[in-house]
């Protein structure tokens, strides 16, 4: 019997020590290949893409520095952000400081007020005031960029202003772009011409047709390997056209019409895209654009073998395209198998060409939309909007790091019950669960007063 006992007592204590040496093991294996998971629908703990790929491009350390107070209730917060940054990059170390317990440090940092951030690499600071991700990679970004873009937007031609803070202007798409570290102008072609710092020039929505001595300027700032964004709304611009023509790029005389967002929006007017063929800035894009009052703009079937164009939105097989543009302003659209031309229909596309003599070799990069509403105030944050129009500018600019999905806003998330459900989940709480609990305590009372 003690001989019994003994091999259990041995064998539970090797059971206990396998357990412990397996739980250290794990403990070890963790430690060095650390992992968290984030299942929130918005992902809003998680890094975005954008960072990701720009801590990706570190070559040297960078350091955070949060000068906060031990007590501070955003300190739990601030590192949970410090440590999404740490696992993203080996090259990120972060470091917590009290002011009023190392002064010196804040003062040899210029800190002078709690709960700040200073970003350094190589040397430069940068200062962050509200601990959240947009503005401590927006600092990372103005750290690691070794100069600012120039982006000019033509106007004298009815365009959307970046000026224009009500729905139909284009102020927000300013301040994105500003955010990632352009340099955002306006240029009057038929005064100033284009700047010999134009790094990108934009047509955005113009009323009017460009006059010859204006489209003469912007081919020959193409020809020396300029890069230009061109959004043309339905109408007639025949000399904006024909130029864009020259280059692989055929601007439709048309509205699409899409019946597939008819059942979503209400509008078939408004097609809402969700097919975006290879390319460089829809690589991995997953989200729908919303396009309202839309035209075709595709691909030559005949264009030079220098010249490579590729289509990067398109709409549903449910579009196409409407040649009858007078009936459609009047409200009635119907497909004419003649005339029409069935989709998906091609809304934008992206042209890249190489300019010169072999030993003077230059790349010029067009990206033309059929539409300009889709980066106005009004709709810029829409689903993808914003996301697809900068990650256009950033292959523009041939700025890799900047081509990715940005940062989804934190939204409440509400509960919509449908009638039935909501029946439901007042029944069992406050009906079926108090029943059953007093239905079984007047059984076992009666069970007892009968046995008894």
């Amino acid at each position: 019997m003690e001989g019994r006992r003994f091999k259990q007592g041995i064998n539970t204590g090797i059971s206990i020590v396998i357990f412990l040496g397996i739980l250290v093991i794990i403990n070890l294996i963790s430690n060095r290949h650390y992992k968290r998971f984030d299942l929130t629908e918005a992902k809003i703990y998680t890094l975005s893409d954008q960072s990701k790929k720009i801590l990706k491009s570190l070559k040297e350390n960078l350091f955070l520095y949060g000068f906060f107070k031990e007590e501070s209730e955003m300190k739990p917060k601030v590192t949970r952000l410090f440590e999404e940054y740490k696992t993203s990059s080996k090259y990120v170390k972060y470091k917590f400081i009290d002011p009023d317990k190392n002064p010196l440090m804040a003062k040899q940092y210029d800190v002078r007020s709690y709960d700040t951030i200073v970003v350094e690499y190589k040397g430069k600071r940068e200062k962050v005031y509200i601990p959240e991700e947009k503005y401590i990679t927006k600092a990372i970004l103005k750290l690691i960029k070794s100069g600012k873009k120039k982006v000019y937007f033509t106007k004298g031609h009815g365009e959307k202003s970046i000026e224009e803070y009500g729905i139909g202007g284009i102020s927000s798409l300013k301040e994105r772009l500003e955010d990632e570290q352009y340099q955002v102008k306006e240029v009057f072609l038929m005064r100033e011409g284009i700047p010999s710092d134009c790094d990108i020039l934009a047509i955005c929505g113009p009323e009017i047709d460009f006059i010859e001595s204006e489209i003469k300027e912007i081919k020959k700032y193409i020809e020396k390997g300029g890069r230009v964004l061109a959004l043309i709304d339905p109408g007639d611009f025949p000399r904006l056209s024909n130029l864009f023509s020259q280059y692989g790029i055929k601007i439709g005389n048309d509205i699409v019409v899409d019946l597939a967002s008819r059942r979503f929006l209400g509008d078939a007017m408004s097609p809402m895209i969700m097919d975006y063929p290879y390319h460089q800035i829809t690589k991995n894009f997953n989200l729908a654009c919303l396009f309202s009052w839309a035209r075709s703009v595709e691909a030559k079937r005949k264009h030079s073998e220098n010249i490579n164009v590729n289509p990067i939105a398109q709409t549903s097989p449910a579009s196409w395209a409407e040649k009858d543009i007078f009936s459609v302003r009047r409200g009635y659209v119907k497909y004419d198998p003649g005339t029409d031309k069935r989709g998906p229909i091609s809304l934008g596309v992206a042209c890249e060409m190489e300019i010169g003599k072999k030993e003077e070799k230059k790349k010029a990069r067009i990206v033309v939309f059929g539409d300009s509403d889709f980066i106005t105030n009004k709709f810029l944050n829409f689903s993808g909007n914003a996301n697809l129009i900068l990650n256009t500018f950033g292959w523009l600019g041939e700025e890799d790091i900047l081509i990715s999905i940005r940062k989804k806003e934190r939204e409440n998330q509400p509960l919509t019950l449908t009638e039935k459900q909501g029946k439901i989940i007042f029944f069992i709480p406050v009906v079926v669960i108090p029943s059953v609990l007093m239905i079984g305590g007047l059984s076992i009372c009666i069970r007892r007063r009968l046995k008894y």
